[in-house]
Formats: C-alpha cells, structure tokens, sequence
C-alpha cells in the first residue's frame, strides 16, 4: 500500500468516527429535544464535544497529510506510521471521552498533536531541502 493509499484509507476511517459521533449528537438533540447548544444535558455537551474535538483535531492532520503525500519526498513508512498512530489515537480519544477516561484521553490527545508536530516538520524540511 503507498502513502496515498495509507492516508486515503486512514481519512476515509476517521470521516466514519466524525459521522458517527455526529449523528450520535442528532440523537441526542431528538430525544432532549434541544435544537441549539447542550440545552444542559451533560450527555449532549459531552457528545457535542466529541464531535467537535474528532473534527477539530482530524482537519489539521488530513490537510498535513495530504500535503506530505502532494511533496512526494515524505518517507512512505513516516507518513503510514503518523496515519496508523492519529487514527488509533482519534478512536481511543472518543471512547475514552465517553468512557469517562481522563488518562487515555490525554494520552490520545498527546498522541494526535505529536502527529502534527512530525508531519508539520517533515514537511518544512522537505520544502527546504
């Protein structure tokens, strides 16, 4: 599998997470039925936020991804390594959002932002060299 296929697929998964913490908010805001905000349902605010976060965290590291997979000089295993690593690191951060797992949800989150942090400087080195 090649780096586009690698990123392809590790976006295509992600985009399943966000779509599925969205519509768990849809089911949520139905059976609250609250249009706007949390309406001060804890599960709702909980839920909102984890759909905000998986969203948040998942547009920075597709645009870094794709970015790298455009300069084609991003070493292939680099790239497959951070894909396999922000994934897995973006399901654990929802399950432990619900789950209640303050330790593993940072973790994930360190996780995810080291994964921007490697791709981020591997792509300024590749542009600069």
């Amino acid at each position: 599998m090649g780096s586009a296929d690698t990123v392809s697929t590790s976006i295509a998964v992600l985009a399943l997470l966000i779509t599925g913490l969205s519509l768990h908010v849809s089911r949520l805001r139905l059976r609250h039925r609250v249009s706007f905000g949390d309406g001060g349902h804890k599960d709702l605010l909980i839920a909102i936020r984890a759909h905000g976060n998986a969203l948040e965290q998942t547009a920075l590291f597709a645009v870094l991804a794709l970015s790298a997979v455009a300069l084609q000089t991003v070493p292939v295993g680099l790239l497959s390594a951070c894909a396999a690593v922000f994934t897995a690191a973006r399901l654990a951060h929802a399950a432990a959002v619900f789950g209640r797992r303050l330790g593993l949800r940072q973790a994930a989150h360190v996780a995810s932002t080291l994964v921007h942090l490697v791709l981020s400087v591997a792509i300024i080195v590749q542009v600069l060299t």
